[in-house]
């Protein structure tokens, strides 16, 4: 049997220094691997700060190719104004962990955290090790958090708003001091709480403002606004305009809610201002006497008041919105030919005549009568042209139908006045200028002395009757004397005097001669206006006929009764169209023209009973005569 040899120690130190060998070999094939698959950056750099080792990490976050970087200097690669912080640390002996901008391949900034981990020898720095991490974004976040916060902090100060944090997790609520100082608290007076809040809204305001917030944070939106009042420090109230917003997580469910308030109690005391103001220009709008159109800048009609629709008879319906041409021509459709509806840019006015589509009522005064009263309307048309966002044009219309009758009635009355004083003054003349170039014998001479005295008389009449209307009419009271009298007696004293002795004329009286109305009347003058009644029966009654007198009451209101005289007689009577004029003065109808008379009698009648505040009715037919009323007050049953 041979004998086996063992292997010597120096060929055993062999083998284990090759397994030894091919171990490291593998552990640092594997470190080399786990490096390059890191996303952190693996650096080393020797004394002098060269790189001499870099992962490909690098080139992923920089851009630079480790050829491109090895051997050469890291400050290259950092921002001059970090460089300091980055020599500090790398003459450190201890691990150092910082954050510095670095600069990729384009030239960009990167924010990188940095660790090192100096490796001496022998107390001589041999190089130093190190690690890289991109917190780019990270820090971007933060600086654009910060500068949020600044902004919004700004913001808040400038618009001198309060601030509030509500974390709906936890139930904390922040209010910034200046949200307490608002409503006149020290930041130390008030707690941060949700209750504190809750309990300085308005009574009035909390059912709204709560379920503004609910709705909010319970709903989709996540925007949050409410104007309501919170309680001051003093007792009053101040208006706050509070606005958030709510974050919520991936669910939809609210994790904090901030916002801010604004004290705009100044704006809401403006707005009641201009609110009261706004409904005191609708109220003068409204009730204006003046007809009222206005158009916007796209030349449509945008508001016509009451007044403008109660003369022309349109509704609000019609004329809302339409265009200016549409508006012109419907006051065109109820223009008169004479003077149509224009308006002309070169005049400050206009005038127009129109017939109102609807029968509005056009009867004014205290005396009214059966008549047709003419429902035509004169107006005056004023443009006025405005440099305004929503009105542009606005048109008055005022209604000088009054006006225009009377400037007719003044040119009408001074030419009749004229025509009738000059009818009985040139009688006189003629006949006073016979007398003076003739000689006539005493009976002819008599004779045209009675024209003289019976023209002056005429004359004296129709002056005096002009003089009395005047003063009625301007309403000194200097002619009336008033007192209660009892209706019966005036009226048989005015009958009594009325007939002279011999007169074959009767009046047939058939009112109740035991019946007793009191009434508070001036008694000359009443007895002149039922005389000049009377005198019109018999004078517009030539072929005789009855004439009676009767007293009539009627209910006028609960307060009280009224009475009036009717005078009633088969004259030759009127027609609808005469009755209408009957109380215009020197107006005569065309039937009573042979009949002597001044035409103004009637007219002293009606201001007689106007400043007696009664009332005329008159029904008379053509040919079959006529019944005139003269109503006052009965003051009979005064305080029962």
């Amino acid at each position: 049997m041979k004998k086996k040899h063992s292997p010597t120690h120096e060929a055993l130190g062999t083998q284990a220094n090759y397994r030894l060998l091919e171990a490291l070999s593998e552990s640092e094939s594997r470190y080399q691997q786990l490096i390059s698959q890191l996303n952190e950056i693996v650096f080393t750099i020797d004394a002098d700060g060269l790189f001499t080792f870099i992962n490909p990490a690098w080139q992923l976050h920089t851009g630079f190719t480790p050829d491109e970087t090895l051997g050469q200097l890291i400050y290259h690669f950092i921002h001059p104004e970090d460089l300091p912080l980055c020599n500090q640390c790398l003459q450190n002996e201890s691990s150092s962990l910082f954050e510095a901008r670095f600069f990729d391949k384009q030239g960009h900034i990167l924010w990188f955290e940095a660790c090192l981990k100096p490796i001496f020898q022998q107390n001589q720095l041999k190089e130093v090790f190190g690690t890289f991490i991109d917190v780019t974004r990270r820090v971007k976040a933060t600086e654009d958090l910060r500068a949020s916060k600044e902004r919004f902090m700004l913001a808040a100060t400038a618009t001198n708003d309060g601030i509030w944090d509500w974390n709906l997790q936890t139930d904390e609520v922040y209010f910034s001091p200046r949200w307490k100082e608002m409503l006149g608290y020290s930041d130390a007076e008030l707690e941060n709480s949700y209750s504190t809040w809750y309990n300085l809204i308005h009574p009035d305001d909390v059912k709204e403002t709560i379920s503004s917030l609910m709705v909010c944070l319970e709903g989709d939106n996540s925007l949050y606004e409410s104007v309501h009042r919170l309680r001051n420090k003093s007792g009053s109230w101040s208006w706050i305009l509070d606005r958030g917003i709510v974050l919520r997580d991936a669910n939809g469910q609210g994790l904090r809610m901030a916002g801010s308030h604004a004290d705009i109690t100044p704006l809401k005391r403006i707005e009641e201002k201009l609110l009261q103001r706004e409904r005191e220009l609708n109220s003068i709008f409204s009730t204006s006497p003046d007809g009222i159109v206005t158009l916007t800048p796209e030349g449509r009609v945008s508001s016509v008041n009451p007044t403008f629709l109660e003369m022309t008879g349109f509704s609000r319906d019609e004329l809302m919105l339409i265009a200016e041409h549409d508006f012109t021509e419907k006051m065109r459709s109820i223009s008169t030919d004479d003077m149509p509806y224009e308006i002309d840019r070169e005049q400050a006015f206009t005038l127009c005549q129109i017939v109102p589509v609807k029968n509005a009522d056009t009867a004014k005064g205290e005396i009214y009568c059966q008549e047709n009263s003419n429902n035509v309307r004169v107006l005056k048309l004023t443009p006025c042209q405005l440099n305004n966002e929503t009105i542009s044009k606005v048109i008055y219309f005022r209604d000088v139908t009054i006006e225009t009758e009377i400037d007719r009635m003044k040119s009408e009355f001074l030419s009749t006045a004229a025509h009738e004083l000059r009818t009985p003054m040139s009688s006189v003349f003629g006949f006073t200028e016979l007398l003076l170039i003739r000689e006539f014998d005493k009976e002819t001479t008599q004779e045209i002395l009675q024209n003289i005295h019976l023209q002056s008389a005429s004359l004296v009449r129709m002056i005096n009757d002009l003089l009395d209307l005047a003063r009625i009419e301007a309403r000194t009271g200097k002619e009336f004397h008033f007192s209660e009298q009892t209706l019966e007696t005036i009226v048989k004293q005015t009958c009594n005097e009325f007939m002279m002795q011999g007169d074959s004329r009767i009046i047939k009286s058939i009112y109740p001669k035991a019946k007793k109305h009191l009434v508070h009347i001036d008694v000359d003058q009443f007895k002149r206006a039922l005389t000049n009644i009377i005198s019109n029966a018999f004078k517009y009654s030539p072929e005789g006929g009855e004439i009676s007198i009767d007293i009539q009451q009627r209910q006028q209101t609960d307060d009280y009764d009224e009475v009036g005289v009717l005078v009633k007689d088969q004259g030759i009577g009127m027609t609808e169209e005469q009755v209408s004029h009957i109380f215009e003065r020197f107006w005569r109808g065309s039937n009573t023209q042979h009949i002597t008379g001044t035409g103004l009698g009637m007219s002293l009648v009606k201001e007689i009973m106007s400043f007696h505040h009664g009332q005329i009715e008159i029904n008379s037919q053509l040919d079959e005569g006529t019944e005139v009323r003269l109503w006052l007050k009965d003051h009979s049953h005064r305080g029962e």
